[in-house]
């Protein structure tokens, strides 16, 4: 027999896109992850509030020539060049040992060992020069010809020249093992993306991929060149996909448990509340057995949106809000497991989302 109704008020997905943890947390928590999102973001790109909503990523930049204490830092293979302080047209060794202005060339390699071709150098201020290899991070410090160069890992190195970005004293790289952060000075090595999204910045071999710190976003865009690319908000610590090449944006919030383990649900109303001042956004509701199966259908569903290829197999209802408190919907979605899944061409932010959820048979 149909149960009492019951109601879920369903707040934004504040932790941002998590993919290691187990899919069946509760969705009225204070915070808890998002399964999976394109171009929306904890900070709405209406006010900038922390509510959730749309964002528009910034573009990729492109690095200088690096300049290290005066001098001009290039290399090939594996050697590192550093040009005559003050000359960067001279890079002729000298023999002269007493001219500390001279240029100089060496590798990344302990005594005795045959250094890796070096992938990128990060010069900091006039204190220090980070170096990676492929699967290296060397950091010297002072000048090329006097100061002391160390290895700070034999395991961690970057994956492109320009994968790399800086903010204040910390540096942050793509490596094939993740996003790393690492003092300016080689201090304080750091993994940040090993426990939310392993499987998609872990073996990352894209050598034209960009980093950028963009100080009003307070975060590290990673530009991909396939697949999407990712905004890492430093403050707290979150990882938001993005695609440059679509304006709309994309939000699953869930999963959510509509019946109990052995019986169906039945979603009787579903109030969506945005804020004012914003676009349309369309809501679907994209049913599965499991939790893992409802995240599984809703990522499909985006990314079959973002082709532009059909993806009405994996929704069961859907209908549209407009800014501020909207009309109630009847969508009538039986399932026992679900995501809401929102689209909008345009800016929007996010208030609140009211289910009235019934329990309505027994699973068999």
């Amino acid at each position: 027999m149909p149960s009492k109704p019951k109601t879920f008020e369903l707040r934004f997905p504040s932790m941002g896109v998590v993919r290691r943890y187990s899919h069946e947390r509760s969705y009225s928590a204070q915070d808890y992850p998002c399964p999976w999102s394109i171009n929306a973001r904890l900070e709405d790109s209406l006010t900038n509030r922390l509510r959730g909503g749309s964002f528009t990523a910034q573009v990729a930049g492109t690095k200088s020539s690096p300049v290290y204490r005066d001098r001009a830092i290039t290399f090939s293979g594996a050697i590192i060049t550093a040009s005559r302080q003050g000359d960067s047209t001279d890079t002729d060794v000298s023999a002269d040992l007493s001219d500390t202005a001279r240029p100089t060339k060496f590798p990344l390699s302990l005594a005795g060992e045959t250094g890796a071709n070096v992938v990128a150098v990060v010069p900091h201020k006039d204190a220090h020069l980070l170096c990676f290899t492929a699967n290296e991070t060397w950091v010297c410090s002072g000048d090329p010809v006097t100061g002391a160069r160390r290895r700070i890992s034999d395991k961690i190195g970057i994956i492109g020249a320009s994968a790399w970005c800086v903010n204040h004293d910390t540096i942050y790289f793509l490596s094939s093992h993740g996003l790393y952060s690492v003092g300016a000075d080689g201090s304080g090595l750091t993994a940040l993306s090993e426990d939310r999204i392993p499987e998609h910045l872990t073996g990352v071999s894209d050598a034209a991929c960009v980093l950028d710190y963009y100080h009003p976003d307070r975060g590290v865009y990673i530009h991909l060149t396939t697949g999407p690319s990712w905004f890492y908000d430093t403050a707290r610590e979150q990882f938001w996909p993005f695609d440059l090449t679509s304006t709309d944006s994309h939000l699953l919030v869930g999963p959510i448990r509509l019946g109990a383990p052995n019986q169906f649900g039945l979603i009787q109303t579903i109030h969506g509340i945005m804020a004012s001042g914003g676009d349309d956004v369309a809501w679907r509701i994209v049913p599965g057995t499991s939790a893992e199966e409802a995240c599984a259908n809703g990522k499909l569903a985006i990314t079959a949106s973002l082709a532009g290829n059909d993806y009405d197999q994996y929704i069961s209802s859907s209908g549209v809000w407009s800014a501020g408190r909207s009309s109630t919907g009847w969508p009538r979605a039986r399932s026992m497991w679900c995501c809401i899944w929102l689209e909008s061409a345009g800016d929007w932010a996010y208030e609140e989302i009211i289910l009235e959820v019934m329990y309505f048979g027994r699973w068999r």
